[in-house]
Parts: C-alpha cells; sequence; structure tokens
C-alpha cells in the first residue's frame, strides 16, 4: 500500500481554520458598515454576531453528526459554499436581514461544520500529537481575527464607503478555494497506515474509554468539564468583550490607537495559549493543562483588578497578556481531552457537543456590559470574571478520567 504523508493535511487545515476564523472579525467589519449605514445602531449590529455564535455552535453539532456518516468530504464542500454564500448575500445587505441571514446564520453555521471536520480530520491522522496538532490549528482560528482585523481596518475603513462588501466577496472566494482543496485531499486514515515505521503506536497514550455520544452523556466526567469549560468561556467572552473598555477606564490618557494595540495582545496570546496548551496535554495530561489554565486566568484577573484598583496601566498589558493565553488554553484543551477520556471511534460527534455552550456563555459579555451600564466602571465586570475563575477551580477537583484511581 502507498504510504500517504500526513503532513499534507496540517497546512490545508491551517488555511481553513485561518479563513473560517474571520467571522470573528465583527467587531471591526460592523464598524465600516455602521459608517455606511449610520442609522443601524449597535444593538442592531451587534445581533448579528450574537447569531453567527448560535448556528456556529449548531454547525458544529450538525457536523459531528454527518461526520460520523459521510467523512470530511461532504461536510467540508457543504461549509465552503455556504460560507460563501453567506459573505456573498452579507456583501449586497441594503438592510439587517441579509447580515443576520448571510453573516450570521450561514457563515456562523458553515464555521461550525468546518471547524468540527477539520480538527477531527487532521488530529486523527496524528493520534501521538493530539493535543499540539487541535492546537496550532485552533491557533490560527483564533489569530484569524487579529490578522483580518488589521486588514479590514486598514483596506476598508469606515468612511461610508462599501469597500467593506469588496472584503466579504474576497473572504467568500478564499473560503471557498481552500474548503474545495480540504474536500479533494481530505480523508480518514486506515489502522494500518498510523503508526507504520514511525514509532507512533509507541508514543501514543491509548483512551480511557471509546464510547458513543449516548454514554458520554450519561458520565459525570462529561457535565464537570462541560460546566468547568463554559465557565472559562464566559470568562474570555467577558475579557475580550470588554478589553478596550477595561483598558480605556485605566489607560484615560493613552491614544485609541494604543489602546486598540494592547487589545490586539489578546488574539495574538489567545494563539500562543492554543499552542502550548496542546503541548502540555501531550507531554503531561489533562490535570496539570487544566491547572496551569486556571492559574493563569486567575492571574490575569488579579492583575486586571489591581489595575483599575491603582491606575498603572502595565498591570492591564500583563493581565491582557496572561488571559489572552488563558482563554486560548481553555479552546485548545477540548480536543485532545474527549479524545483521551471518550476514544477516537465517536470522536466527532462527542467533540462537537462541548462547543454548544456558546450558545449561552456568549451572553457572559452582556451582563458584562449592563454591569458597566449600572456601576459605570469594568471593576463589576472584573469580578464577574474572578468568580468564574473560582469556580472553575473549586469543579476541577471533582473532573476525572474515566477508569482513573481504579484498579485494571
Amino acid at each position: 500500500m502507498k504510504k500517504t504523508n500526513r503532513m499534507i493535511f496540517l497546512p490545508v487545515g491551517l488555511a481553513i481554520m485561518l479563513l473560517a476564523g474571520t467571522v470573528y472579525t465583527w467587531t471591526i467589519i460592523s464598524k465600516s458598515i455602521s459608517a455606511t449605514f449610520p442609522s443601524w445602531n449597535a444593538q442592531t449590529l451587534s445581533m448579528t454576531f450574537t447569531v453567527t455564535m448560535m448556528f456556529y455552535a449548531l454547525g458544529g453539532l450538525a457536523s459531528g453528526v454527518v461526520y460520523k456518516r459521510t467523512g470530511p468530504k461532504p461536510v467540508l464542500l457543504a461549509g465552503g459554499i455556504l460560507f460563501a454564500g453567506g459573505m456573498t448575500l452579507a456583501s449586497l445587505a441594503q438592510a439587517p436581514l441579509p447580515l443576520y441571514i448571510g453573516y450570521g446564520a450561514m457563515c456562523g453555521f458553515a464555521t461550525g461544520l468546518c471547524y468540527n471536520s477539520v480538527v477531527s480530520t487532521v488530529s486523527a491522522w496524528f493520534p501521538d500529537m493530539q493535543g499540539v496538532t487541535s492546537g496550532t490549528l485552533l491557533a490560527a482560528f483564533g489569530l484569524s481575527s487579529f490578522i483580518a482585523g488589521k486588514l479590514f481596518a486598514a483596506l476598508a475603513p469606515a468612511d461610508g464607503s462599501r469597500t467593506w462588501a469588496a472584503g466579504l466577496r474576497i473572504v467568500a472566494v478564499l473560503m471557498l478555494a481552500a474548503a474545495l482543496t480540504g474536500a479533494a485531499v481530505f480523508r480518514l486514515p486506515k489502522p494500518q497506515e498510523l503508526g507504520a515505521g514511525s514509532g507512533q503506536k509507541k508514543s501514543r497514550r491509548e483512551p480511557a474509554s471509546d464510547i458513543p455520544p449516548s454514554k458520554m452523556l450519561r458520565t459525570a466526567s462529561f457535565w464537570l468539564f462541560y460546566i468547568w469549560v463554559s465557565l472559562l468561556t464566559a470568562a474570555g467572552l467577558t475579557l475580550v468583550g470588554q478589553a478596550s473598555g477595561i483598558a480605556g477606564e485605566v489607560g484615560t490618557t493613552l491614544s485609541g490607537n494604543t489602546i486598540a494595540t494592547v487589545v490586539g495582545m489578546i488574539s495574538i496570546m489567545n494563539a500562543a495559549g492554543r499552542i502550548c496548551t496542546g503541548t502540555v496535554y501531550d507531554r503531561f495530561g489533562y490535570r496539570v493543562t487544566m491547572w496551569m489554565i486556571m492559574g493563569t486566568f486567575a492571574f490575569s484577573a488579579v492583575m486586571m483588578i489591581l489595575a483599575i484598583l491603582t491606575g498603572v496601566f502595565l498591570l492591564i498589558v500583563v493581565g491582557f497578556i496572561a488571559g489572552g493565553f488563558a482563554y486560548g488554553g481553555n479552546a485548545s484543551i477540548i480536543a485532545p481531552l474527549i479524545s483521551d477520556f471518550y476514544g477516537r471511534t465517536w470522536y466527532s460527534t462527542n467533540f462537537s457537543i462541548v462547543p454548544t455552550n456558546a450558545l449561552f456563555t456568549s451572553f457572559a459579555a452582556v451582563l458584562a456590559g449592563r454591569l458597566y451600564d449600572r456601576t459605570q466602571s469594568f471593576f463589576s465586570s472584573l469580578l464577574l470574571l474572578f468568580g468564574a475563575v473560582v469556580a472553575a477551580i473549586l469543579l476541577s477537583f471533582l473532573i476525572r478520567r474515566p477508569g482513573e484511581g481504579k484498579k485494571e
């Protein structure tokens, strides 16, 4: 049998994830759209991203179910066409509804399809490097918002023109090309292709179990982990959603460009955290990785709280660096842990269930915003963030790998 070089799957996967992650540049894109349609208020535009996150979760679930039956090709094909169609529809918008349907529902659902399919396929070829592989893919997904955001801000400024529409159409074409390439190249490995002549079988840790979603959903370990991830996701979304305001409250004399640069560090460290977390998981397992994430998040919250109390802007910089790293780590731990705890056979479906927390954690930033409206300070928002991290720390003591502590 002709041996396939598994490395060919990684760059294709990275390209798809990088382009799919552009949906997270909505805060930048919406400024340009708002300048074109000044009568559309912030609430009207922000609803687009809320719809995006909800359909992203639904797309991930659909991908998990379909992928198990068909493999990656049909899922990526559908995702690419839907994403391109959604961006094109959004680029033609003369009213909010096409944005909700195109950018929100269609692109959000397509992102969920592609996200799950890429991570499931590429990580299947690297059973000996589950953490670092998924972490690298997710780093591209997270870094996309920073890169695309800078490009949109430079090439499609908020000057009242419709240059943002051309930008959306360019993303549509690129994403379609990347997804079609993935559909042509991607396939799942055959058992004899894993570890052949590479020593992978010796270095690979066997999963604790290999069970379908119906059984996984009846385990305490899954629900404890699901709540743990949700708490830290809510903390991360609070940080991301309020970062500009938090930095502005402390750095009252700093320019908007300086504030934007400091906020951008969250995205950079988010990507770094995803790669680092995957590497740590491969080497030290879930327990050390979880404590690294929680410890970094707690440190971030303390630094930002102290910054508001003392007015020292350097503490904000340190807090953003640590918070971005921890938020990226929280996203990165999901893929290797689901594989490690519940096996590879049903991995794509099991993995797709965890991101459904976006259906409710996406409202964390809204809650933080309301707290600010009442207190006129982001101190209360940071207390909310810190409380979520403390709850995650307490919950972590209950999370156990299936079979851990039992005699073989």
